[in-house]
């Protein structure tokens, strides 16, 4: 269970740096249309984060290290206590309503590898360098570092928009930006991984950490994979499509994924299944849904089609042989069958699942 405590850490720990408000203002007046407006709604309607006094986010305020110090050690799930002694000769006096801020979180994401002072001479770790002002190269290395396992090393060839020359940073940007973590970031081409990160940005990252894992949770336990891990599992193809309330159909195209039957062996069987998306949307499926068997309609009439055998039902992660597009995925609830010859009900199509619950 590491990685599913790491994940809820991760989030959790985002609330730090915010001044807690009431769990119904999911939306922020100073965020409405910005870049990061999704990631840093979502994160609220999770009652993850929350605003100012006076309502507002800050997307585009700035981070101090302290901070992201203690985030990254909760999120990791470490223990601190007032015998970890911050071995920075910086450390300034503890905060009186938290004596372990920051001197002692700091100590810890140190010890843990998690976060580095600055290099001196005379010093065996230099300064910390608690108030200095969190950067971009500095955040992606810590979200990478605590995703441990969950991304994937990238190709040597591989180069995506970014420069990784940087000896320290380098390689943690390279994976980041392979694995999707960076999807979002608006106008990756140009963004200088050497300015301050914003708090719009941290959302970002984390809820695109977040959105690239799966939690199953059922009768017998709970399982939180990440995306190459799902596509380690038996894959499923098929061709599927869908015809919303207004009749207007998309498709069929083809799909791969993972069974949500395979899904379900992993943390026991039960009748139902209610699938989450990102946005807490949710809808509960029954036994014969589950197993596929759902009206089906002609992509070209949009008519009902007779006697239809019964399509599978998986979490997509790849349409037409890409990766689903940002936003629809990492996962999306699919129906699929052999031939491209039927769509089904928009409803059953969910972007951004995030969670199953198996009863």
């Amino acid at each position: 269970m590491k990685k599913r405590h790491l994940l809820i850490g991760l989030l959790l720990t985002v609330a730090l740096l915010l001044v807690a408000v009431s769990p119904a203002m999911a939306a922020f007046p100073d965020a409405e249309g910005h870049s990061y407006q999704k990631a840093i709604n979502n994160l609220a309607h999770w009652e993850i984060v929350g605003g100012y006094k006076d309502g507002n986010f800050g997307p585009d305020d700035s981070l101090y290290r302290a901070q992201f110090a203690k985030m990254a050690v909760l999120a990791m799930g470490y223990q601190v206590s007032e015998t970890d002694i911050s071995p920075f000769p910086d450390t300034p006096e503890p905060d009186l309503s938290n004596p372990l801020y920051p001197g002692s979180y700091a100590a810890v994401a140190a010890a843990k590898g998690i976060i580095k002072g600055y290099k001196a001479e005379g010093y065996e770790t230099g300064n910390f360098g608690f108030y200095d002002k969190l950067t971009r190269q500095q955040l992606v290395t810590v979200t990478v570092r605590a995703a441990e396992s969950m991304l994937a090393a990238p190709p040597a060839d591989y180069q995506g928009l970014l420069d990784y020359s940087d000896s320290t940073h380098g390689e943690n940007l390279k994976k980041a930006e392979y694995n999707g973590l960076l999807a979002g970031i608006q106008d990756l081409a140009n963004w200088d991984d050497t300015q301050e990160a914003s708090r719009g940005e941290t959302a970002e990252l984390l809820h695109a950490l977040f959105t690239m894992t799966l939690e199953i949770t059922g009768p017998t336990a709970t399982e939180r994979l990440s995306l190459n891990a799902l596509k380690a599992l038996d894959a499923i193809e098929g061709y599927g499509g869908y015809m919303n309330s207004l009749g207007n159909i998309t498709g069929p195209k083809q799909y791969m994924g993972v069974g949500l039957e395979t899904l379900k062996a992993l943390v026991g069987q039960g009748d139902t299944v209610t699938v989450f998306a990102s946005d807490g949307f949710s809808r509960t499926l029954k036994a014969d849904e589950v197993a596929g068997q759902i009206p089906q309609f002609d992509p070209l009439t949009g008519e009902e089609i007779a006697d239809a055998d019964a399509l599978t039902l998986i979490l997509a992660y790849a349409e037409d042989g890409a990766d689903l597009r940002y936003g629809d995925g990492p996962l999306r609830m699919a129906l699929v069958g052999e031939s491209p010859d039927q769509v089904t009900n928009s409803k059953f199509w969910m972007k951004q699942v995030v969670k199953v619950v198996v009863e």
